[in-house]
């Protein structure tokens, strides 16, 4: 149950970090890491719940994640 730094996540949780004004290390995979650790505790959401999140607000073609995969949720 931790945090993926991949290039989708990162990107995501910098943009809602910048857009929320907050200054929130994520420069290198381990910071990353505690900072998304830190916003799970804050937000009391898991971090792997997290990372699909951002994956799930992604664009596939003209719809975001959420929309198609939306009924596979309950079943993960």
């Amino acid at each position: 149950n931790t945090a993926m730094p991949d290039k989708i996540v990162k990107r995501v949780i910098e943009d809602i970090l910048e857009e929320a004004g907050q200054d929130m290390p994520t420069e290198d995979d381990v910071e990353f890491v505690k900072t998304v650790d830190r916003i799970g505790f804050l937000t009391g959401y898991r971090t792997i719940e997290l990372c699909w999140m951002t994956w799930l607000v992604q664009l596939e073609g003209e719809k975001i994640r959420m929309e198609k995969y939306g009924d596979v949720l309950g079943r993960i």
